[in-house]
């Protein structure tokens, strides 16, 4: 469940995004969602320790095992992708719509969340 947390912060600052893009004044929105993907990656690492934990149980060898080192690697990949973002953000002026640059490794990272979504799923549910 902890997981969550992140996710939900990557995804709304996605929308945010988006949403400064069209918005009379993008200041609110840029604002938020900078700040949602630095709580996003603060939860991300709490979130890493519980699920390294939860996955010390999983026999070495087996099909959930190599399961969750997939899935390991893509919430990673997807906790580096955002940071990436954060660091862009920082450089750009506030006053302005979230810059291109952030904007498209946000999606990227967004594919990488998305993929160690549905994994971190069939690792849970043991469908693997």
């Amino acid at each position: 469940m902890l997981g969550l947390l992140p996710v939900s912060c990557w995804v709304v600052s996605l929308v945010l995004d988006f949403a400064s893009r069209s918005a009379a004044d993008p200041v609110p929105d840029v604002r938020a969602a900078t700040s949602l993907i630095g709580w996003g990656l603060l939860a991300a690492g709490a979130a890493a320790v519980a699920g390294f934990v939860d996955s010390l149980p999983i026999p070495a060898r087996t099909k959930a095992f190599r399961m969750a080192l997939v899935h390991f690697g893509l919430m990673t990949a997807a906790s580096i992708t955002f940071l990436t973002s954060y660091v862009l953000r920082k450089a750009e002026p506030l006053d302005q719509p979230v810059g291109v640059q952030a904007l498209a490794v946000s999606l990227i990272g967004a594919v990488f969340l998305l993929a160690g979504v549905v994994s971190g799923a069939l690792l849970a549910h043991r469908r693997v």
